[in-house]
Formats: C-alpha cells, structure tokens, sequence
C-alpha cells in the first residue's frame, strides 16, 4: 500500500485561505521531499510541487479528492503546507511541525493526536477515477453465494 501525501498553500485547517495543490498516491514520507526543506517561498514551494506533479501517481485537484476521506483531509498519511515562509508537515493528525525537524533523524511523531486537525474537510468531492494506492479486495464466496462487495455490472 502506497504512502499517501496531500499538498496544500496556507494552512489546510483554515478553509477559507487554502489552496489544495494535488496529492501523491506513493512514496509520501518527508524523506522523499527533502528538497522542500530549504523552501522559503511560496514560488519556490509551488516549482517543487510542480516537478512533482509530473509523477503518474498525481491527482489534481481538477479532478477531486483522490481520497474516500473527503471530509477528513488530516486521514492521508502526510500533509504538507507551506504557511509561515515554511513547509509543514503532519503525519496522519499528529499536528504540524517544520519539514527539517520531521527530516531529523530521532524525529518522532507525537502519540496523541492534535484535536485540530479533526474532520476538515478537503472542499472536493471524493473523485475514485484520480490516481490512488488504495485497492478494494473483495472474493466471492461460492459456498454461500456472496458476490463481495460488488452485487452489480463490474464495470460500473
């Protein structure tokens, strides 16, 4: 299963000012974006984003949430946001803290969660078509003639 990330201007929790850049269904850990370390403005933030945005696994936000947690935006595995003249990140809704800090190597993520980052939504519908790293598996059971979770047309 992939290591989701969600990228975001402004703080994601303040609906109003936000601008949701697109997400990465794989390969979402700080380590991965060690170059946005050393960001210090919001040009050089959106370039990043947008040599990352190249990548097959990009769902944009033309398209939806990429997500089945729409309304829970701090569910995906990291989020990060530039805000303050600096990347932030959260792991699942741990609270953010500055990108270097997440890159150190004793860095440990908070047990509690940060109440938050609870229920905010992403302003997007839930769009299943965009790129993600979530299957659903589901085995028909001959014996008692259970179809799985799919009882119409598969291809619908």
């Amino acid at each position: 299963m992939g290591t989701r990330a969600a990228f975001w201007i402004g703080d994601p929790r303040d609906i109003e000012s936000r601008e949701w850049l697109g997400c990465k269904a794989f390969d979402g850990h700080p380590e991965g974006f060690a170059d946005l370390s050393n960001v210090v403005t919001e040009k050089a933030y959106r370039n990043v984003i947008a040599e990352i945005a190249a990548a097959d696994d990009w769902a944009s936000p033309v398209g939806g949430w990429p997500y089945p947690w729409a309304d829970d935006v701090f569910v995906t595995d990291f989020t990060y946001a530039f805000f303050g003249s600096r990347v932030m990140v959260s792991c699942f809704k741990c609270g953010f803290v500055p990108l270097p800090d997440a890159l150190k190597e004793n860095h440990k993520w908070p047990d509690a969660d940060d109440p938050s980052l609870e229920n905010v939504s992403s302003g997007h519908a839930y769009d299943r078509t965009q790129p993600d790293s979530i299957m659903v598996i589901s085995i028909p059971s001959a014996s008692t003639g259970d179809k799985g979770l799919f009882t119409g047309d598969p291809k619908s």
